[in-house]
């Protein structure tokens, strides 16, 4: 399993208090605060060490992008059912894309994608003193679990957001930032256009949206993105095609 190291992600949490067997659901806000400095040269290398060895899993589907994002829709419509956060939709989806891998079956059980949603807020470390695991859900989990040799704790566009947040300093801002970025990843995530292109696109591309709608920009340093020349161009290109993209959802 693969964690961002401490001292460049922000001491970021959720917590919620969960009962799936009332009408009546309560969720704590999303809490953030700036764990020790961080410098720009350390967000540069977190950021590289995510893209270059755990954000390459999307490109060897053997699942077309429309079904890919059909599934997609399926589990962000069981996160509102629930009443689920979209972080945990967010990190659900990287399980189940993950899950797709190794499945040529177009039609997934809905008891996967519940699954996929409990083990997301485990990750996710979400409490209740209920929860909806059964013994049929259990089976379920572990399904997924064998099949991803119990690898399920994967990189997000989430784990770049957190990287980069903790450069501003502003808490208000911070939580706004990471609110409307993660309602901007939802939408791309369950719109077949943006259905392949990597977190790391995902994560920068919907934070820096998510800045200009709150027309903070200039808070998030420009020296983050360091590349070298050749993908820097290429990285440019997807981020202006996934703001486009984006416009056109909002606009609609």
């Amino acid at each position: 399993m693969t964690s961002t190291p401490i001292s460049c992600t922000s001491d970021y949490y959720s917590s919620s208090d969960i009962d799936y067997e009332d009408n009546d659901y309560d969720f704590d806000v999303v809490k953030a605060a700036p764990s020790k400095h961080c410098s720009i040269d350390e967000t540069n290398f977190t950021i590289r060490t995510f893209a270059e060895h755990h954000d390459d899993f999307r490109s060897s589907s053997k699942i077309s992008s429309t079904v890919k994002v059909q599934q997609s829709i399926r589990l962000f419509e069981l996160t509102e059912k629930f009443r689920l956060n979209k972080e945990i939709f967010i990190r659900a989806n990287a399980i189940l894309t993950k899950y797709l891998l190794t499945t040529s079956a177009d039609d997934i059980d809905e008891s996967i994608l519940v699954a996929c949603l409990s083990l997301s807020t485990k990750l996710s470390q979400h409490s209740s003193s209920r929860t909806f695991c059964d013994n049929l859900l259990i089976s379920d989990e572990n399904t997924i679990c064998n099949a991803l040799d119990w690898d399920i704790d994967a990189t997000t566009p989430i784990n770049y957001i957190e990287t980069i947040l903790v450069h501003i300093i502003d808490t208000s801002i911070r939580h706004q930032l990471r609110e409307i970025a993660n309602e901007l990843l939802v939408l791309c995530l369950t719109n077949v256009r943006c259905v392949d292109l990597s977190n790391l696109s995902l994560g920068i591309g919907c934070l820096l949206m998510a800045s200009e709608l709150l027309q903070c920009g200039e808070m998030i340093p420009k020296k983050i993105f360091a590349f070298d020349q050749e993908k820097h161009a290429l990285f440019e290109t997807t981020l202006i095609y996934i703001r486009q993209v984006l416009i056109q959802i909002l606009n609609h």
